[in-house]
């Protein structure tokens, strides 16, 4: 697997010095995260404020809207070009990347 990595290394060095920064512009790169998402319970909850050190409120119950939710962002060299966030329960694969490029 090294090998295959330095040889698509060494034509993608290649192809950067034969076509300059056009090469680099055509770049597209992307990662994933899980992030945790969260709806307030009422508008009050929502205009709260709270400092990090400050104690939380005391809950007897969790709530049914937290959870974790799989954040996916691509970017060129410009910038961000698309994100999303998946529904519960997807996943990100080949079949995914395609339909979302």
């Amino acid at each position: 697997m090294k090998a295959q990595r330095k040889d698509m290394c060494t034509q993608l060095l290649g192809r950067y010095n034969a076509e300059g920064e056009a090469f680099l512009q055509c770049i597209l790169t992307g990662d994933e995260s899980w992030v945790h998402h969260y709806d307030p319970e009422c508008k009050a909850q929502l205009m709260e404020y709270r400092h990090k050190t400050s104690p939380s409120p005391r809950k007897f119950k969790v709530v049914a809207s937290a959870r974790e939710v799989l954040f996916t962002v691509f970017w060129d060299m410009e910038g961000m070009v698309h994100m999303e966030f998946l529904e519960q329960g997807q996943t990100v694969n080949s079949e995914r990347y395609i339909s979302t490029l």
